[in-house]
């Protein structure tokens, strides 16, 4: 099977913001389920986040509203402060609109009010009335995602995380979003392949990179210490009924055909666990299947 690229949609830039924190259980993270109504991956569940808008891109007023020095910023950021901080700013304030959690504090010298109500209010002036600065400093870098050549709607999305107290409340904007879940990356990776909580690729994959930690400390740690990994770009290949979305480790990635036999996939479908390095999309749901009878490490 070959599929020919033709004129690719320009990917918009973007920021998503991982929720972490400690359970009982484990690591639980934050996912949203997308409106079905959404224009991209409907009625999927993803980790809050969304496109960068004008406000986010005036460096000038962020960079004397976070809780960093312009130093310190370059550093948490890991690159060029001018290009990197509306992203920040995108994942802070994408999480605020969708899951109404805000990651700001009271600016110095400010005593007027420390509260802001989530409304059509434009983001800067919120935080103005409310005396809040951006916490940039609980932020952590993980990936970076841009979406299939073949997809209509594509995105530059880097995924930041950020840990959040025990008894953190988050809540679905019912809009875009309309329904939030609070979840162990095991569990929620269970769901999915059972199809009761369908998983976008990014989020699937992102998971499966979080089975290993055992602890929001040492998971945080690994977040606020890595750099930008190199940008994940999985390449998509259409099926009679659905499609396969094939990771850039994969063996097949480079290749202008890719081999599948279709009668094979369900039952080629891997454990929860299992490295892997192509999803079968079929029916609304993502499962990791095998190459060609053998398993391939997962990017992290």
């Amino acid at each position: 099977m070959t599929v020919k690229f033709r004129n690719p949609a320009t990917p918009s830039p973007s920021a998503t913001l991982i929720l972490a924190r400690q359970h009982e259980a484990g690591i639980e993270v934050y996912l949203l389920r997308r409106s079905a109504a959404s224009k991209f991956m409907p009625g999927t569940y993803v980790f809050p986040g969304g496109n960068l808008e004008a406000e986010d891109m005036d460096t000038t007023y962020w960079k004397s509203h976070v809780d960093l020095s312009q130093d310190q910023l370059a550093r948490m950021l890991d690159g060029d402060v001018d290009r990197m901080l509306p992203f920040a700013v995108a994942a802070i304030r994408e999480t605020w609109e969708e899951a109404g959690l805000l990651l700001a504090a009271p600016m110095k010298g400010f005593s007027g009010p420390e509260q802001v109500a989530n409304n059509s209010t434009p983001f800067t002036r919120q935080l103005q009335d409310g005396g809040l600065g951006l916490s940039i400093s609980k932020l952590g870098r993980w990936h970076h995602w841009i979406t299939p050549e073949l997809m209509p709607r594509r995105f530059d999305t880097f995924f930041f995380m950020a840990p959040v107290s025990q008894n953190q409340c988050c809540r679905p904007d019912n809009h875009e979003t309309v329904h939030g879940t609070w979840v162990n990356p095991r569990k929620a990776l269970t769901e999915n392949a059972q199809g009761t909580l369908p998983l976008s690729p990014p989020t699937l994959v992102t998971l499966h990179q979080l089975l290993p930690f055992i602890d929001l400390e040492t998971l945080m740690a690994e977040a606020r210490h890595r750099a930008w990994p190199a940008p994940i770009m999985p390449r998509l290949w259409p099926l009679d009924n659905g499609a396969l979305i094939i990771e850039p480790w994969d063996p097949d990635y480079t290749r202008q055909s890719v081999s599948v036999t279709i009668d094979r996939l369900e039952a080629d479908v891997l454990p929860v666990g299992a490295p892997f390095s192509r999803l079968w999309r079929h029916r609304g749901i993502c499962r990791p299947v095998r190459c060609k009878g053998k398993t391939e490490d997962t990017e992290a």
